[in-house]
């Protein structure tokens, strides 16, 4: 039946919607902080940010179709997307314009020289309630800044050209090196990497108006430094933007949770990584494109899920007075945040969101850190449709890894030992993989079968 959608609306899509025009607009607004603020990312920082190395920036790509059908591309050089700033974005940009959630898709770079944007987070780690109230008033002043880029990217939106290209960058290395005492954090290049740069170019009138270009690696070329930066991906995005004047060149990180750049040692290799990066978008730049239609389907479920077994009240006792450090705090954040026996969840609510263009893309992005065995499977398990695709993670919600089977049965730090730097109160179960991937087989259809279904 799937097979079947693919073909219907591809056929349909070409037949009736090859003059389809877009309606396009993009922003750009700088989110640098101010004045120094707790920066998010090396557990190793102990004091705040001492000055600025690069900008950092919120971009959006606006999207119409002739039937009003929208989405909104909303990229920000941060570390994460904690449940407050979702809702929060989401709260503004439906108030203010209409987007629902599925019209709404939110990335992060994963950048690790941005702020702290939840203050709660701040708390955790024990840091001083007034860089929490920082972490907040920054937080606020950030939704303040993206819901204005929408509008005035909706306010510049005219007649525009679509089209899809990808090419290939290297850089990017396993970090899951398997050794006689289990999997450790450390390169490992016969490990799975997935090299693909997928770009989306928005030409109006013959110029680049905008450029969307992905790709699946950890934005961590620098250390813990405390100056405030966008790593490579912010030095790729700057490159771009001087190549092609008035352009937005915007980031979307892909399945990069247990990929590290290669080397990542200190400036010179986040620019060099960066440059590289900006020349593999140059040469997909360079290929011959995929035009998309302008007709636009979008579509987003929440799933649960599932923890394995939860840590009883006493065994977080327990950990509460570990000597290490990190336990002891992550037990502590449990047991405040669901002080009763039986106030944990029992799952994890994730968003899988699915945006279908011009019948010739489809656009998968996935809450989280996904690893890139996801990446690699959904475009594998979508390559029958003879679409392209193209599939993102750390969107619309981004505070905890999200492993396949085979990292959960591997062990190691993306599949059971990060839990404790971030505030699940368990590792996931192996139902995890097919329970996601289900997920994007089912919007995928949903989509598909609207288009087919469209007068």
């Amino acid at each position: 039946m799937l097979r079947q959608l693919y073909f219907i609306a591809i056929v349909l899509w070409t037949q009736s919607c090859v003059w389809a025009q877009w309606n396009a607009g993009v922003g750009k607004v700088s989110i640098t902080p101010k004045e120094p603020v707790w920066m998010a990312g090396y557990a190793a920082r102990q004091s705040p940010s001492t000055g600025v190395l690069q900008e950092i920036f919120a971009r959006t790509l606006v999207l119409s179709d002739a039937k009003g059908n929208r989405l909104a591309i909303v990229t920000m050089d941060l570390i994460e997307i904690p449940e407050s700033l979702r809702d929060a974005l989401m709260e503004r940009l439906q108030k203010s314009h209409g987007f629902k959630p599925n019209e709404v898709l939110l990335n992060v770079s994963h950048t690790h020289g941005g702020p702290m944007v939840a203050a709660q987070t701040v708390r955790d780690w024990g840091i001083d309630e007034t860089w929490a109230d920082k972490a907040q008033l920054y937080a606020d002043e950030l939704v303040e800044k993206i819901d204005a880029m929408v509008a005035g990217a909706i306010g510049r939106s005219k007649g525009s050209e679509v089209t899809f290209c990808h090419s290939r960058c290297g850089f990017a290395m396993n970090r899951r090196r398997p050794t006689a005492n289990g999997f450790r954090l450390a390169p490992n290049p016969e490990g799975m990497v997935d090299h693909d740069v997928p770009v989306l170019r928005i030409t109006m009138d013959g110029k680049i108006l905008g450029i969307l270009f992905g790709y699946a690696c950890h934005n961590t070329a620098l250390g813990p430094t405390t100056d405030i930066h966008g790593d490579y991906a912010g030095f790729a995005a700057a490159k771009l933007e001087q190549e092609y004047p008035g352009s937005v060149a915007m980031f979307l990180a892909g399945c990069g949770g247990d990929q590290d750049p290669s080397p990542r040692r200190d400036l010179e290799d986040a620019k060099l990584n960066g440059l590289a990066l900006a020349s593999a978008v140059d040469g997909a730049l360079a290929t011959e494109p995929v035009e998309l239609p302008g007709v636009l389907s979008t579509g987003q479920e929440i799933i649960g899920l599932p923890f394995a077994p939860l840590p009883s009240m006493d065994s977080l006792g327990l950990q509460a007075s570990s000597g290490n450090g990190f336990v002891s705090r992550h037990a502590k954040r449990i047991l405040n945040r669901w002080p009763n026996p039986g106030d944990q969840p029992a799952d994890y609510q994730y968003p899988v969101q699915v945006c279908v263009l011009g019948g010739k893309l489809i656009l998968v992005a996935l809450g989280g850190e996904p690893v890139a065995e996801y990446g690699l499977r959904i475009k594998s398990d979508l390559a029958r449709s003879g679409s392209a695709v193209w599939v993102a993670g750390y969107s619309n919600l981004s505070n905890a890894y999200i492993p396949t089977r085979r990292v959960l049965r591997e062990g190691g730090y993306e599949g059971t030992e990060a839990i404790i730097y971030q505030s699940l109160p368990a590792p996931f179960r192996e139902q995890i993989e097919d329970r996601i991937v289900a997920a994007v087989e089912r919007l995928v259809q949903s989509q598909l079968s609207e288009v087919v279904s469209r007068p």
